[in-house]
């Protein structure tokens, strides 16, 4: 309910006015013997407690106003911006009077005698006005408000913005922004990083034609997924195309918010060197599969290809004890015989399988000396067909002879050693696999700055199938299983000619025979010797 406060100096007055307008509203005045309290009783005690309690409109007279006219300027004040309406009430003969105070302090003005209906239309405006002034100011509040917590919100934005700025912008992973074509619409500086693109060279242009053509389809599986299974993150690896041509893993993270969303942020992060970590495992492991498969067929084998010799020696050795005596010295050297085959074979195989053992974990080093390489391999004929006896035939073919004997520093430079279990082991193949009373050709030359070792035989052959797999260790051609060996031959073989940088052929065929070629660097171990 409004509150009018009235201040007349009339008591008669002030008590009628009052009358009529309490039936509308809430009316105060200050109430004492007299008509008019002094102005310095009226803001003390009771009267002044009224006074606190605020007022929506005050009515007063002349000398009222002249004597309360600064009190009257300190509440305006005190009540701005809103307006707090006074109502002067005077005769015509009193407005001169207070006409010094009137235009600072008076909202209103009415002049007696009063009619009822005037003064209560200008109450009434004036105490509509004070209610828009509260509203305007409440609204002023709220909207004051209003801008200071969007200000605040804006300001929060902005920090945000400027976090999620400095994040893509610092982001190891580069950040995409594809429409649902995949066109690129932006990426992050990280891009030129780890792909070598610049951001803008690539804008515009289509993601999915810098995937490689294996993984496209996946790649698209993936990304249209996102589609219809909005706010779910779909994960696909896939290889991408460098600036620079090669194809590096990426991890791509795609964020699909709903049907509507235009467009998808693409998380993509550079995984290549955990691929790369992911093959050496499984290469790791294929290894470690294959040592234990190489274990296991090395323990099969030597249980066979030892234990038989072994037998030998044994069963020899127990023969010699109980008869040596009784036997003619032709009986026992057959014996003895027996015994240094035996030793022989096992420590032919011990010898292979050392030189496999060091040569898987590099510990095999050439020492490559001056040697006359027509006279070394006429000597391992020699002594080959010395053990052989008569069973099979050997021709040596000699192309080296401007080789100048006798001058160490014009020969070529090979390991002695292991030139000649290269040797030694294809002719005892060749003799091995071919029919008694066959031939063997051994023939040696230079071609440009390589010697050339050339093994011949008129044996059973090797399956064409046969032969990719022909120098793995252990690995046997089916045409062979009846035949007494290890399979370590050949790959034993190969190690020692790829140590000296060189390289093995083989021609075979089928009931024919077969023909070994071993072609050796000489100039390359030259220079290997003299830059030690």
């Amino acid at each position: 309910m409004k509150r009018i406060l009235i201040l007349l100096s009339h008591r008669e007055n002030c008590r009628l006015l009052s009358e009529w307008l309490s039936i509308h509203y809430e009316v105060f005045f200050p109430q004492s013997g007299t008509a008019v309290e002094p102005v310095e009783k009226i803001f003390t005690g009771k009267i002044q407690q009224q006074f606190d309690k605020g007022f929506d409109l005050c009515i007063l007279d002349g000398p009222t106003l002249d004597r309360l006219w600064q009190w009257v300027q300190s509440r305006k004040q005190a009540e701005q911006p809103v307006l707090l309406p006074f109502l002067l009430v005077t005769s015509s003969q009193e407005v001169g009077m207070v006409s010094r105070h009137l235009w600072q302090s008076i909202d209103e003005l009415i002049t007696t005698p009063i009619e009822k209906v005037e003064l209560q239309a200008r109450v009434e405006i004036l105490l509509r006005s004070r209610q828009l002034s509260l509203q305007l100011q409440a609204t002023n509040g709220q909207l004051q408000s209003e801008i200071a917590e969007r200000q605040r919100t804006e300001s929060a934005l902005t920090k945000s913005e400027a976090r999620l700025t400095s994040l893509i912008q610092n982001s190891s992973d580069i950040i995409a922004l594809l429409e649902k074509d995949g066109k690129i619409r932006y990426t992050s500086p990280s891009v030129q990083q780890i792909l070598g693109f610049n951001p803008e060279d690539i804008k515009g242009k289509n993601h999915f034609d810098f995937v490689h053509p294996s993984d496209l389809e996946a790649a698209l599986n993936a990304f249209q997924i996102g589609f219809t299974e909005p706010g779910n993150t779909q994960i696909s690896e896939y290889r991408f195309r460098h600036k620079d041509g090669n194809w590096l893993y990426l991890e791509s993270k795609s964020n699909f918010v709903d049907h509507g969303f235009s467009e998808v942020v693409v998380n993509l992060r550079d995984i290549n060197k955990r691929k790369q970590a992911e093959v050496e495992v499984i290469t790791n492991l294929k290894k470690e599969r294959e040592l234990i498969e190489l274990k296991s067929r090395f323990v099969s084998m030597v249980s066979h290809e030892i234990r038989t010799p072994l037998n030998v020696i044994l069963a020899s050795t127990q023969i010699l004890e109980r008869y040596s005596d009784q036997w003619s010295n032709q009986k026992r050297a057959e014996f003895y015989s027996r015994i240094k085959e035996a030793v022989r074979k096992m420590t032919e195989l011990l010898n292979d399988v050392l030189l496999i053992g060091k040569a898987e974990f590099g510990k095999v080093g050439l020492n490559p000396v001056p040697i006359d390489i027509a006279s070394f391999c006429k000597e391992l004929v020699a002594e080959i067909q010395l053990s052989m006896g008569e069973k099979h035939k050997f021709t040596f073919v000699n192309h080296c002879e401007y080789m100048i004997p006798g001058e160490p520093d014009k020969l070529p430079q090979l390991d002695k050693k292991i030139l000649r279990h290269i040797i030694t082991n294809l002719l005892s193949n060749a003799v091995k696999y071919s029919p008694q009373s066959s031939t063997i050709d051994f023939e040696v030359s230079y071609q440009d700055a390589n010697a050339v070792f050339q093994i011949r035989d008129r044996g059973i052959g090797i399956p064409l199938e046969a032969q990719a797999s022909l120098f793995e260790a252990f690995y046997r051609a089916s045409n062979a299983k009846n035949i007494q060996g290890t399979g370590l031959g050949l790959a034993v073989v190969k190690q020692s000619v790829e140590l000296h940088g060189g390289n093995i052929t083989v021609e075979s065929e089928l009931g024919v025979g077969t023909t070994f070629t071993v072609t050796l660097p000489l100039q390359s171990l030259n220079d290997q010797l003299l830059n030690k």
